[in-house]
């Protein structure tokens, strides 16, 4: 049976925390270990965890300090579902995604950040049915929640290797699944990149001849206005770092390059009524 690391990075993110948790720990596929790593939040979000923890599961193993927190639990009616929590400082994001790779046992990683969740409560068990056990990489598609009232389902490519020719072609790694060995020897790159790591490992993956299977499945719910999304035009230069170093079309690069900067200048100083409408008609 396919069984899922999934992991959760979140920094005080108290609002938001109880969801993505609920989504994860209520999915009819149980063979789950559930992987929280907490920068060393001080709103609360830390207390939120363990208070959604206490009740359910029995700890096993507890570290603690002034500066760091560890424990493992299992779950009392579904043992077959394990929780690890780290809360420390870290170095960023992509720092806190490899805490949780190093944590991680189970066959298949996922990283579903704070904020975020699955599409529905039987998305693993659905992942778990499909024959996906010769591939790497196994990916679906997601839903991208702009407003309340406006989302899109985003499709990923069918084929990923003439994807990764065009510049920005990315994967939205809410809807991903990573082989852990695999993943453990390919962690995202903390030194070079703080936004588009995640775009690198895609790369990464590929270079090594892994194999990439797309699924006709909606796999999460993805909320923008993250720090990717804010930080946006740092973002593209750091993709078009590195499409570079991956030896793409230089005039393709510069041409897409040019095209994304401007959506994401647009997207920066537009009014939002016009950009809600051209979200619209992008839907």
């Amino acid at each position: 049976m396919n069984s899922f690391s999934i992991v959760t990075v979140v920094y005080n993110d108290v609002t938001h925390i109880r969801e993505t948790m609920d989504s994860i720990i209520n999915q009819t596929h149980r063979n789950i270990e559930y992987i929280i790593i907490d920068g060393g939040s001080t709103d609360g979000t830390k207390e939120a965890i363990l208070e959604y923890i206490a009740p359910c599961a029995n700890i096993t193993k507890e570290e603690k300090d002034d500066t760091r927190l560890y424990l493992e639990a299992i779950h009392k009616e579904h043992p077959s579902i394990s929780f690890k929590l780290l809360s420390e400082k870290d170095k960023g994001i992509y720092d806190a995604m490899n805490k949780g790779i190093t944590l991680a046992t189970k066959e298949w990683i996922n990283f579903m950040n704070c904020g975020d969740r699955f599409y529905d409560l039987d998305v693993l068990e659905k992942v778990a049915r499909e024959d996906i056990a010769g591939y790497d990489v196994v990916y679906g598609k997601t839903q991208i929640v702009y407003t309340e009232a406006l989302s899109i389902i985003k499709t990923p490519p069918q084929n990923i290797y003439s994807s990764l020719k065009k510049f920005g072609a990315n994967l939205i790694h809410q809807s991903v699944f990573f082989k852990t060995h695999l993943h453990k020897q390919l962690p995202y790159d903390v030194k070079n990149y703080k936004l588009a790591s995640d775009y690198d490992l895609i790369y990464q993956f590929y270079n090594h001849n892994c194999s990439f299977k797309s699924l006709t499945l909606i796999i999460s719910i993805f909320h923008t206005g993250g720090s990717s999304d804010i930080q946006g035009i740092l973002r593209t230069n750091e993709t078009f770092q590195i499409a570079k170093k991956h030896n793409l079309n230089l005039f393709y690069l510069i041409f897409y390059y040019c095209f994304a900067m401007t959506k994401k200048i647009m997207k920066s100083y537009m009014h939002p009524k016009i950009l809600n409408k051209l979200l619209w008609l992008q839907k």
